[in-house]
């Protein structure tokens, strides 16, 4: 299981949400490494998009960056699309189990793309409630009223050059997620986290699926585990901590196998713009035809 160590800021540290990445909090956050083939838990550089993502937390806001690398940058959306099918294309995603868990309980989805349009969802149960193959996809009108940027290395939506990949900066309250027992959270709590950089509905993840499920698979989900500005950490001791993350594991499966997998999916709704450009927005999904390519998750994650 990835586990990753976050760092709370120094009270009066600000962050510019401006997708470039360059303070020096940014330069000494939590960083996941190199995201992996969901399939075999291995960095797989014959993947058509690459990634890692950094993270930081206050009071107020977490935040989230991704680097990703990609020689064909996508977008194709209308500029005030709303919820549309980001994982069609070229995507960041966030999934969040604020209760840390991996029952699949109450988690959220979070995609933003290189258009810095945004798609999110809160979800009951693995991929459910669902509408149907085209959606809704878990309670669209749930909105993480974050603030993202994104800046580009390369031209969007023109194969005639080379594309570096992008970056995508953003930082979402703590006060969207009403469904956690506790946000902000506390030095030592832990919530599970994935982090993926997609292309045509599949990509490479900090926390491999390993053939479980969907990227919705929350067991699969790497542990986060908030640390104060003095590295004070708080709850049990390691030894409990790692015989509590035992514990969730062992639930979770015991859940999870007893009830049938569901497809993929998620959505969400609109948003405003700010001037680092805020949209909250949503998405619904298409059946993808043919073989599916090893970086897809097991059913595809639409």
């Amino acid at each position: 299981m990835k586990e990753l160590a976050v760092r709370k800021l120094a009270p009066g540290t600000a962050i510019a949400i401006d997708g470039r990445l360059d303070e020096p909090a940014w330069q000494a956050a939590a960083r996941t490494g190199p995201f992996v083939n969901v399939s075999t838990g291995r960095e797989d550089r014959s993947l058509p998009t690459q990634g890692e993502a950094r993270l930081l937390w206050d009071d107020t806001f977490l935040y989230v960056g991704f680097d990703v690398s990609d020689r064909t940058i996508t977008g194709g959306f209308p500029e005030d699309a709303r919820d549309p099918h980001l994982w069609e294309r070229d995507t960041v995603e966030v999934m969040i189990d604020p209760d840390g868990d991996g029952d699949n309980k109450d988690y959220y989805e979070i995609q933003i793309n290189p258009q810095n349009l945004v798609f999110d969802s809160q979800f009951d149960d693995y991929n459910a409630p669902r509408g149907g193959p085209s959606g809704p996809f878990g309670h669209q009108e749930w909105s993480a009223g974050l603030t993202s940027a994104v800046v580009l290395r390369g031209t969007i939506d023109d194969d005639s050059d080379e594309d570096r990949g992008y970056v995508v900066e953003a930082k979402i309250p703590w006060s969207s997620f009403a469904k956690a027992k506790a946000a902000p959270p506390s030095p030592g709590d832990a919530w599970r986290m994935n982090f993926y950089a997609m292309q045509n509905n599949g990509g490479a993840a900090w926390s491999p699926i390993l053939g479980e499920g969907n990227f919705h698979r929350a067991r699969r989900f790497g542990r986060v585990r908030f640390v104060g500005t003095e590295g004070e950490t708080g709850g049990p001791p390691a030894g409990d901590a790692a015989a509590a993350a035992a514990t969730d594991a062992g639930a979770a499966a015991a859940r999870d196998a007893a009830a049938a997998p569901v497809p993929a999916p998620s959505a969400k709704p609109p948003g405003t713009t700010g001037a680092a450009g805020e949209r909250p927005g949503a998405a619904a999904p298409s059946a993808s035809a043919g073989p599916k390519p090893g970086y897809r998750a097991d059913p595809p994650d639409r």
